[in-house]
């Protein structure tokens, strides 16, 4: 029943190769990406150094002194070798190919292959595409559910309306999807969660989610990225009373700057009427923490409660927004709530902004910020750094009329 991580703080990286300029050369720009390395120069040492280490990842040359990297994939195969595996030569690129389908029917995970001479991108690209692949985590009671596959986090951009009209990045909104076996199929979190819940593991699954992402966002700030994050809590988790001491530890552990966490409560959560979600919620506020509150009815009665509650986000949900279009009253209400958060100095987060027409809306109404598929679609971690480093322009988003 446990949720096991592939990845504990850092994911391991055994680079083989006798050139040291091309070992040091990986070395130091995996250190950079917060890989924990560990370089092998010769064949002796490698049964040695890969038992002990017990590599995540291995960047394999297929020519050292003596010995050539086919010997070395039979090696692994014999010892049950589950790491994801590069292979890297100067060999012509049918050659590498066909290396790499010898591991492959030696039920070796290769993943890719890099030929000599290789660019410093070419590095960081596959060891992104590695960190993301790996940044996952599985459940044999899950699997025993709906067949072999993984749990992946995923993130969406959320973007400045209010201040920037669109065109610049806040922070990134968590989600973690379940993929089917060779990613052929996946179920969303709000169908996979009551499913977790039902054979007991939502709390499990909860805190792995948790611990995971913290570190992830831990790496992302290791690298200068500025934007924050925001994860959204389980309604199961406020069942424990220890929730807002656990998140304070967890943030103190991977030395997180409250202000830049934003944690998600859904409206069940807010009309609760709950003393141990007061209590949590307050303290993460006291904290610092920011705390965005979900609405799905204009009209209910619960509005006036959640604008008394330790909150300072109103997140207006997906279908009230994509409603807008559709009526006049959609479109009072939403302007009705942005004006009312913003008199309370609430700010306000619209979910599922598909169309310029809806962000010009929001825009016009001073929505505080905004994601959907207007701006992005949920991102693979790798796909989000790329993202980050080369935002959407501005005549890209179509907002050029914005004034």
């Amino acid at each position: 029943m446990n949720i096991t991580p592939v990845n504990n703080d850092a994911l391991k990286l055994l680079v083989i190769d006798d050139d040291v300029a091309v070992s040091d050369l990986i070395e130091s720009i995996s250190r950079d990406m917060k890989f924990a390395v560990n370089c092998v120069y010769d064949y002796e040492s490698i049964g040695s150094t890969y038992r002990s280490f017990q590599p995540d990842v291995i960047f394999l040359d297929l020519m050292l002194p003596g010995y050539d990297g086919v010997e070395v994939l039979h090696y692994f195969a014999e010892v049950g070798c589950k790491a994801k595996i590069i292979l890297i030569s100067g060999v012509d690129k049918t050659t590498l190919a066909s290396a790499g389908e010898v591991g492959r029917l030696s039920n070796l995970n290769i993943v890719g292959t890099l030929k000599k001479p290789f660019l410093i991108e070419d590095v960081e690209k596959t060891l992104l595409n590695e960190a993301d692949s790996t940044c996952c985590f599985s459940s044999t009671a899950f699997q025993n559910l709906f067949g072999a596959g993984e749990f992946r986090i995923l993130g969406q951009p959320c973007m400045e309306i209010k201040s920037m009209a669109g065109k610049e990045m806040s922070d990134v909104d968590i989600s973690v999807n379940w993929y089917g076996q060779a990613g052929k199929s996946f179920i969303l979190s709000d169908q996979f969660l009551p499913m977790l819940s039902a054979v007991d593991m939502a709390s499990e699954f909860d805190h792995t989610m948790l611990e995971m992402t913290f570190g992830l966002f831990r790496s992302w700030m290791d690298r200068g990225m500025e934007f924050g994050l925001v994860i959204r809590l389980d309604d199961s988790l406020f069942l424990d009373g220890g929730l807002s001491s656990y998140l304070l530890n967890l943030s103190k552990k991977w030395e997180i700057p409250s202000n830049r966490l934003t944690f998600g409560i859904s409206e069940s959560v807010v009309s609760s009427k709950s003393v141990m979600v007061l209590d949590v919620l307050t303290r993460l506020r006291i904290n610092g923490f920011n705390i965005s509150a979900e609405i799905r009815n204009p009209e209910t009665s619960e509005l006036e409660r959640l604008l008394h509650l330790p909150v300072n986000e109103l997140r207006l949900c997906a279908s009230l927004i994509q409603s807008i279009s559709k009526s006049v009253e959609a479109e009072f209400n939403v302007s009705t709530l942005i004006s009312i958060c913003d008199k309370q100095g609430l700010a306000t987060r619209a979910e599922g902004v598909e169309n310029e027409a809806t962000m010009k809306f929001l825009y016009s109404c001073g929505c505080t910020s905004g994601l959907g598929r207007f701006f992005s679609e949920p991102l693979k971690l790798h796909e989000l750094e790329n993202f980050v480093s080369n935002p959407k322009k501005p005549e890209e988003l179509s907002m050029h009329a914005v004034s």
